[in-house]
């Protein structure tokens, strides 16, 4: 049986999430309910989260898993939100049950009307993130800037590593491509 080898991809999404992380240490932003607002609810887990997605591709591509998973996030916090104004009717486990089902459907819609079919796992995650936390009040305006916030910083990071760090998909992918323009010439 042949191991899979760690490659610079591998490589590049560890040094990225250790960054991710590193980002919130100093300021002590490890989901901190005491500091209160968005500082109490920002962490490093999305940006981290983000940090695995993104380095799964090229430069070109981050960029667009970035905005992709901002989007998602975005269109996520928005649904979760706007799910917690039906206010008390909401907290109860059917209605809730049915509203989640409501939110993953709405969320994957708004994603593919837009063209963002890599958008939905964020745009459902969040909201069921939000109305399972039972959140209230401002706080859940916190809570979805707090995942907007984790996720912008891990795409910047990711951004960033990536184009630091060498790729060399990119020499395999022209290796690739031409081998395939020497079998079309023939």
């Amino acid at each position: 049986m042949k191991l899979p080898g760690v490659g610079m991809r591998t490589v590049k999404t560890a040094v990225a999430v250790m960054l991710s992380y590193l980002v919130f240490v100093p300021f002590g932003l490890l989901y901190r309910t005491e500091l209160g607002g968005i500082l109490g609810q920002i962490g490093p887990m999305y940006a981290c989260i983000a940090c695995v997605v993104c380095m799964q591709s090229s430069l070109g591509q981050t960029m667009q898993q970035g905005i992709s998973r901002f989007i998602g996030v975005a269109v996520g916090g928005a649904l979760g939100v706007l799910a917690l104004s039906l206010g008390e009717i909401a907290r109860q486990p059917l209605v809730k049950t049915v509203i989640l089902g409501l939110v993953c459907v709405a969320g994957i819609w708004v994603c593919l009307l837009i063209q963002r079919p890599t958008a939905c796992g964020m745009a459902c995650i969040v909201p069921c993130v939000i109305l399972i936390n039972d959140m209230t009040g401002v706080e859940r305006y916190f809570y979805a800037a707090a995942r907007i916030i984790e996720t912008v910083v891990g795409v910047a990071i990711a951004f960033g590593v990536n184009a630091v760090l060498p790729d060399h998909r990119l020499e395999q992918k022209q290796a690739d491509d031409d081998l395939d323009t020497h079998h079309k010439g023939t």
